[in-house]
């Protein structure tokens, strides 16, 4: 995985890269260390997770206005030293099950005590399950429940995988 800096997440936000299925900003404050938060963090990558894997940036604010709630306003930096990348990953693997393999963190340093955290989230291939006993999936541009025929779809992405077909 490519590492990046502070430019890369200028050009998202100058671009008004758009959140999608596979990409998702949270402001730092949805780290905050209250069970609610980490209910929602839970929910959110295990979303990413089962649905087709993605990026997942805290330290991104959105606006707020209606029609542009899902576009990048600004840098808006994770404090390292409250939430380290450690914390992150303990908190992730502790509240979903099974535990999902081959998630990347990427801190990229906006300063000596600021951060913002890019995390790479695969496809699974089994379904995971947030905290809270439910499983979700990325739907547009959030996290929703998921009905029991999509899990049952995941869960067979093992026994039947996509093959592509190259012509040379």
């Amino acid at each position: 995985m490519e590492r990046l800096d502070k430019s890369y997440l200028n050009s998202l936000i100058q671009n008004q890269v758009e959140e999608n299925v596979e990409l998702e900003y949270k402001s730092a404050a949805a780290l905050d260390n209250t069970p609610q938060k980490k209910k929602e963090i839970s929910k959110d990558v295990s979303a990413m997770a089962n649905s087709a894997g993605g990026i997942l940036i805290y330290g991104i604010k959105e606006f707020d206005e209606e029609e542009k709630r899902h576009l990048p306003k600004e840098i808006n930096p994770v404090i390292r030293k409250n939430y380290s990348k450690e914390w992150l990953e303990h908190i992730i693997q502790s509240n979903i099950q099974p535990k999902i393999s081959n998630i990347f963190i990427d801190p990229i340093n906006i300063s000596d005590e600021e951060v913002v955290y890019r995390i790479f989230i695969p496809q699974s291939n089994t379904t995971h399950q947030a905290n809270d006993k439910r499983y979700y999936k990325r739907y547009n541009f959030e996290s929703v429940a998921m009905e029991d025929y999509e899990i049952k779809d995941i869960l067979n992405r093992q026994k039947h995988p996509n093959i592509i077909m190259q012509y040379e």
